[in-house]
């Protein structure tokens, strides 16, 4: 689907490639980031969790 190797958009980001790889990887990257930050953020939140019941209940 490539003309001679460029790139028919003038935004030359990866999501917009003509190539099929390079969208592919762009999409497995961007999928890889948000599931990092969404496990971040889980991670955090039960770490708080943790947090206040070591608080509330004492630690002996």
């Amino acid at each position: 689907m490539s003309n001679g190797g460029t790139d028919t958009y003038s935004y030359k980001g990866w999501l917009t490639s003509d190539s099929f790889l390079k969208r592919a990887l762009a999409v497995f990257g961007y999928n890889l980031v948000a599931g990092l930050i969404i496990w971040l953020g889980l991670f955090i939140i039960f770490m708080l969790f943790g947090v206040v019941a070591a608080l509330v209940f004492g630690t002996y």
